[in-house]
């Protein structure tokens, strides 16, 4: 676990973007690191399970970038994703994922995800961490 303590972020969009480089590598862990320790607590055992790696090889989520980004206060943002569920023969469309992302302490800087909410499609192999919403 020692990895962790390089991937701290001190800026919220930081914590996002890793979080990303995670989906896009199926890299539960590097998704794991970003989250909140209450979050990690939560849903170690299922991150274990899945054997540290996330996602599916079809169909793949492809293109995931913020399109909005919502501050509710000094130590906690929120940011609405949008990306496309694809495989080598199919677009499954688009979809929407918002991540809230807050500071640790105010005397720390660094920020975790605490909740990921996605839009909920068949297809896609959602990570532990993430809730899915009709």
């Amino acid at each position: 676990m020692s990895f962790m303590y390089g991937l701290e972020t001190n800026d919220p969009k930081q914590a996002v973007d890793l979080w990303i480089l995670g989906i896009n590598n199926r890299s539960g862990a590097v998704q794991y690191a970003m989250l909140s320790p209450l979050l990690q607590e939560e849903t170690k055992k299922q991150f274990e399970q899945l054997r540290w790696t996330t996602g599916q090889s079809s169909p793949w989520v492809d293109d995931l970038q913020v399109v909005k980004t919502a501050k509710i206060s000094d130590t906690k943002i929120q940011f609405t994703l949008e990306y496309n569920l694809q495989s080598s023969y199919r677009n499954f469309g688009k979809y929407k994922k918002v991540i809230t992302v807050e500071r640790s302490t105010e005397e720390e800087m660094n920020w975790f995800i605490t909740e990921i909410e996605s839009q909920y499609n068949q297809w896609e192999a959602f990570t532990p961490a993430e809730t899915t919403i009709k």
